[in-house]
């Protein structure tokens, strides 16, 4: 398994969840890696791991990408020794709560990680490809989530930005398509990781809780699809379901059989650090 040999990949919100366990899968497959999230203790505890295990080289930035410039200045570090082959939008928080109990300032700051960082690096990604020999190709996989098929109450803001990132990347797959990078978008289900506790989330329904699959499986069936050179994937068999018949379904269906998937949010503040890999 040494198919990204000679790779070097930039992972956002690495510190755990589906992030680090992409670190590893590529770590596994030779890459060398920049591991990025706000907590450095626990990326550098990777990193160690990391460099154990597979003896690749790893470098740790640690930067919030829900600050205004932080993206811009996280690509110039993280090029400024080599290039960057592969890079993995990871980071992304959500709230499961009503819209009118969220502060607007973390709304603003969740779109700013969800989707203007993550539109910041993509664009820088392919720029820095733009005379890459297509024999080699470069890898870009935005994490998104099965929220992006329907409108989620209690996750509207959260949802409408994965479907952001769904339409994003899968438009820029095909303009890359005949070029030398290759642009892959992960819709994981619900995933056993910190994500739904620092979301607030804890009363799901039974279908809800029935899809969860682990982050290291997620992890791994996405860097198989991004290396296969796939335009998107949503893993776990009673997610792709889900998702198949709802783009059969009247949108204010879905949209009620989403809350009913989801269940109630439970009471009670939301968690001071809401900020977290997916």
């Amino acid at each position: 398994m040494a198919e990204l040999s000679g790779y070097r990949a930039l992972v956002t919100g690495a510190s755990g969840g589906i992030g680090a366990e992409v670190a590893r899968s590529l770590a596994r497959r030779g890459a060398a890696l920049v591991l990025n999230a706000r907590r450095t203790e626990v990326l550098e505890q990777l990193a160690a791991e990391l460099r154990r295990d597979h003896a690749v080289t790893v470098e740790v930035l640690t930067a919030d990408l829900s600050q205004s410039g932080a993206a811009a200045r996280l690509w110039t570090a993280a090029t400024a020794g080599a290039a960057v082959d592969v890079l993995i939008n990871n980071a992304g928080f959500g709230h499961f709560r009503p819209f009118g109990d969220i502060a607007v300032a973390r709304e603003s700051e969740m779109l700013r990680l969800n989707i203007l960082a993550l539109v910041e690096l993509a664009h820088a990604f392919v720029d820095a490809h733009r005379d890459r020999a297509r024999e080699r190709p470069a890898y870009l996989m935005n994490v998104a989530s099965v929220a992006a098929w329907q409108p989620v109450p209690h996750f509207a803001t959260y949802a409408a930005s994965k479907a952001f990132v769904r339409n994003f990347s899968e438009a820029l797959y095909l303009e890359q398509r005949d070029k030398a990078v290759r642009v892959f978008c992960l819709c994981p289900g619900g995933t056993l990781t910190d994500f739904h506790a620092t979301a607030g989330a804890g009363n799901y329904g039974k279908l809800a809780n029935a899809s969860m699959l682990s982050a290291a499986a997620v992890a791994e069936k996405g860097v198989r699809a991004m290396l296969r050179g796939k335009k998107t994937l949503v893993t776990g068999v009673l997610n792709k379901l889900s998702c198949f018949f709802t783009g059969m379904l009247p949108r204010g269906l879905t949209s009620r059989a989403s809350m009913w998937v989801m269940g109630k949010p439970r009471g009670g503040a939301l968690p001071t650090q809401t900020v977290k890999p997916e």
